[in-house]
């Protein structure tokens, strides 16, 4: 039985369980230690169970809680070493400072794990596919476009996670910089839901079914309006999947796949 539960998502931190009978992973650590524990014995796990830290980029909503989990728990962490270079300032020990080859297979107990490049504003950020007994889970937030080799790396998931960060009109109104705005709507920022949308529309054509939008802006989108905007385009294809929006206050609901 595989197990997945999106913990925490969004710009004020993102964390994601994905479990097999044997194994235990966290991908990303962007919230407190504290946070993650009280999440995950909601799943009655423990972080003492965690087998590994998958870290998709260096930013801070994507680390926040690593040093205090390796220094309490133990716990390895895997990163490119790119991104470990920009993550210097953790407190880390060497020994749970393990390294990944982006776009190369390794593996974590049960699982078979591929990191694929994405485009984003960090030294080597990465998307993962996590396999484990013919099932296969994708975890796809942070780029700024998506390309057809990003989307090969996606199809034929039976659970995708994929960004839609924010609305292109609601940001054309934030009272964001300028600047930012053009950082967020640029090649290594975010996708907006509209993208999000055609590219869950060539996703269903390919296998891909239970749909989970993640990592939305609290300023410049809302939950209701990125879940509404894919519908329309799946509708305009007269297709449809399980889509859901992963909560921002709350943990989600487990996912298995038997």
């Amino acid at each position: 039985m595989i197990k997945f539960c999106n913990l925490f998502s969004g710009s004020s931190g993102n964390c994601t369980f994905v479990s097999s009978k044997n194994t235990k992973i966290l991908v990303d650590a962007g919230v407190s230690c504290l946070k993650i524990s009280k999440a995950l014995a909601e799943l009655d796990v423990s972080l003492d169970e965690i087998d590994a830290i998958l870290v998709t980029h260096e930013h801070i909503d994507h680390i926040k809680g690593i040093t205090t989990i390796v220094n309490k728990y133990h716990v390895p962490v895997y990163a490119s070493e790119k991104t470990w270079k920009m993550m210097d300032s953790l407190k880390v020990p060497d020994a749970y400072q393990l390294t990944f080859e982006p776009n190369n297979i390794f593996n974590i107990g049960e699982f078979n794990i591929y990191p694929f490049s994405i485009p984003h504003d960090a030294a080597d950020p990465c998307g993962f596919s996590l396999s484990c007994e013919n099932k296969k889970i994708t975890i796809a937030t942070d780029m700024g476009y998506i390309d057809n080799t990003i989307l090969e790396q996606m199809e034929k998931s039976d659970i995708l996670l994929l960004e839609s960060n924010y609305d292109v009109e609601t940001l054309k109104c934030s009272p964001y910089p300028f600047f930012l705005k053009q950082r967020i709507s640029g090649k290594n920022g975010h996708l907006s839901n509209d993208v999000a949308g055609k590219a869950i529309c060539h996703l269903c054509q390919r296998g891909v079914n239970n749909i989970i939008l993640g990592h939305l802006s609290k300023e410049n989108n809302f939950p209701e309006l990125a879940y509404q905007t894919v519908l329309n385009e799946l509708k305009q294809l007269d297709l449809s999947c399980n889509l859901s929006v992963a909560n921002r206050d709350k943990i989600d609901d487990v996912l298995e796949l038997a």
